[in-house]
């Protein structure tokens, strides 16, 4: 057999392997694209887009072809699209961390550019979809015991036959570019100008700077948000909108609590007042005194929110606004923290919209918490909702004082 037949024959097996997982492939697109994006939205994410799609068998054939020799890795692809190019490497690490990564596989393609020259810019890598996603589309959902969250390993590694997908992360002005490039170069029938060339060169170092500036204006922005003149009182202004933005046990916290939870990432309506009432109330008017204050009432607070949160009513406004359905937000665990600091510390909280009998009852939780740090936060919420007044109890009257003791 010559090298030409035995090439052949090649490309006929891998048709045959084209064809035998097609249809495992298909069914994992759906899949694949909503499970990574509601990781991606758990962890904070809110500008993004992600999607999927399986290489056509002519595509498929064409790269065999080429390279007769080599595995064809990305016939299921998934795209991972941010709006801001700040947010690529962090979206990277929470795709990562859901897949069997081949490390040699990654590639920064802007790392393959000339460095003064401007085109394709996007990371790739191909990754083992864990028999978790593969077989259910989900991931495990985390568990909350004694108090502690812990996420089941599902696969700890996954097989040499589990299926691959191609990851690619670029940010939407970059995804736009490169469509664009694709189909006008690749698909024309004939060579394109020079100018051409030179007109895409200067449209990727426009966007590239577009996307610089898009960062800075999101950075601007959110300082503008946080930041303002110092207060008659000595307090600085903004100082809790920066450090729930900024502060990275807060940020992980947030996610921690979201996960618990499993209720949906979002904005909600009133957290920021909220969160202004109970870190006042904790007497943290200023960021230093937060932050240390945080450092030490964390972990207080993230048992109490498991152990009071309402996870089928707003979880701010559980009385207020009932009707609402519960969602995390940014800072939701400094929220719980300030909130337990300021209840077994014995301080009012006079600026929160919460009944003053629903804080009761938060304070006999917290307090209980606090006098057993060994308690399961999870049994405490069952003993804790067996005598909780209702969702919507606005009247004081209403509620009953009540005893974990």
């Amino acid at each position: 057999m010559d090298a030409r037949e035995q090439e052949e024959q090649a490309v006929v097996a891998e048709l045959a392997r084209y064809d035998r997982e097609l249809r495992q492939y298909r069914r994992l697109r759906g899949r694949i694209a909503a499970d990574f994006a509601r990781r991606l939205e758990a962890a904070g994410f809110k500008y993004f887009h992600v999607s999927a799609r399986v290489k056509s068998r002519d595509s498929f054939e064409r790269k065999v072809r080429r390279a007769p020799d080599r595995e064809v890795r990305d016939i299921l692809g998934l795209r991972v699209v941010a709006h801001f190019e700040g947010d690529l490497p962090a979206m990277e690490q929470v795709v990562r961390e859901a897949l069997i990564v081949d490390d040699d596989s990654w590639v920064d393609k802007s790392e393959l550019l000339p460095i003064d020259a401007f085109g394709y810019r996007s990371v790739q890598f191909v990754g083992r979809i864990p028999g978790s996603i593969a077989s259910t589309g989900t991931a495990p959902h985390p568990i909350v015991t004694a108090g502690t969250l812990t996420v089941p390993d599902g696969d700890a590694d996954a097989p040499s036959d589990a299926p691959q997908v191609e990851v690619q992360l670029r940010t939407a002005l970059s995804d736009t570019w490169s469509e664009l490039e694709h189909d006008f170069r690749y698909k024309s029938a004939r060579q394109l100008p020079r100018e051409v060339d030179r007109l895409f060169a200067l449209s990727a170092a426009l966007l590239e700077q577009a996307d610089d500036n898009l960062d800075q204006i999101r950075r601007q922005v959110e300082e503008a948000r946080t930041q303002g003149p110092a207060r008659a009182d000595g307090g600085e202004r903004g100082y809790i909108g920066r450090f729930v933005q900024y502060d990275g046990d807060s940020r992980t916290l947030d996610q921690v609590l979201t996960a618990a939870l499993d209720v949906p990432f979002g904005a909600v309506t009133g957290s920021g007042r909220e969160l202004r009432s109970v870190v006042r109330a904790a007497g943290w008017h200023r960021y230093e005194a937060l932050a240390e204050g945080f450092a030490e009432f964390s972990e207080l607070g993230r048992r109490l929110a498991i152990a009071c949160a309402r996870t089928t009513n707003d979880i701010l406004l559980t009385d207020a606004e009932p009707q609402r359905p519960a969602r995390s937000f940014r800072g939701i665990g400094t929220y719980w923290t300030a909130l337990a600091a300021a209840l077994v510390g014995g301080a009012p909280v006079p600026e929160s919209r919460v009944p003053d009998g629903r804080l009761a009852e938060y304070r006999e939780v917290a307090t209980y918490l606090y006098a057993h740090p060994d308690a399961s936060a999870l049994t405490v919420r069952t003993r804790y909702e067996a005598v909780a007044a209702p969702a919507g109890t606005v009247d004081d009257a209403a509620f009953t004082p009540i005893r974990l003791d």
